[in-house]
């Protein structure tokens, strides 16, 4: 991702629909199906590494209940991350990951793997810093169709679909525990949204821009209440995937 970006997001995380919401899914799984923290190895922390940590707002959300560990390519993250207290690690997927195999509770990789050309040995690597019984939760954005100048600013390098976002978990050593489309609820609204760019042209806008306040929370609520449906009801479509796989080896 550019390194102006980070500072933007930086600014905005805890406000913008799409970042808060976001975190509020992913912790819900992370609770749903990481282990218990209450009775976890009597009384210590489990241990969690997010890989492309980012600015840090998921090392903070987790910090209270676990012994949070970061991980981000980009210097200008680290740097937010440390203004922020938490030391996060360089790491270049798949190769370079500075962390002990066999030493995490839960591994995080959220909207990470669009960035990076070997995407299965990605996972793999990935899935080898769990212990056995630990989960990997990871999100990707979803359908190629759904590519704007967005994508390119992020430096994407994919979107994806199910079948492809399926294959890359297959030689990791892990079971699946969810794989669901998510983004669900607001998946008309976001196709709305590209026809208009594609008639007006794409001006490449990062979309980081906060919402009108009733507009962010309207956003904010439909999106974060989709926690309560992943893994549990089926989700026939959105606009990204997002999974738990548990580590068997």
């Amino acid at each position: 991702m550019r390194d102006d970006l980070y500072d933007v997001m930086a600014t905005v995380e805890d406000r913008f629909w799409w970042f808060v919401a976001k975190r509020r899914i992913v912790r819900n799984l992370i609770h749903r199906y990481g282990p218990d923290t209450q009775t976890h190895d009597q009384g210590s922390k489990p241990v969690l590494l997010d890989i492309g940590c980012g600015t840090g707002g998921l090392l903070r959300d987790m910090a209270q209940e676990y012994e949070v560990r970061g991980l981000d390519s980009a210097e200008a993250a680290r740097k937010v991350c440390l203004d922020r207290g938490f030391e996060v690690q360089s790491c270049w997927l798949p190769d370079d990951i500075p962390v002990d195999e066999g030493s995490f509770d839960v591994c995080v990789m959220s909207d990470v793997l669009e960035h990076v050309e070997q995407d299965a040995d990605s996972v793999e690597a990935a899935a080898s810093r769990l212990k056995s019984g630990g989960i990997l939760v990871c999100t990707v954005p979803a359908h190629m169709w759904l590519w704007t100048k967005r994508d390119e600013a992020h430096h994407h390098f994919r979107r994806y679909n199910r079948k492809r976002y399926e294959g890359i978990f297959a030689d990791a050593g892990l079971e699946p525990v969810v794989v669901s489309w998510y983004m669900s609820h607001l998946l008309p609204i976001m196709i709305v949204q590209r026809v208009v760019v594609r008639v007006l042209g794409d001006k490449g806008n990062d979309d980081l821009t906060v919402p009108a306040a009733p507009v962010n929370w309207v956003l904010k609520k439909i999106f974060a209440s989709e926690r309560f449906w992943i893994g549990r009801f089926p989700m026939p479509f959105g606009a990204s995937l997002i999974s738990v796989h548990r580590r068997v080896q």
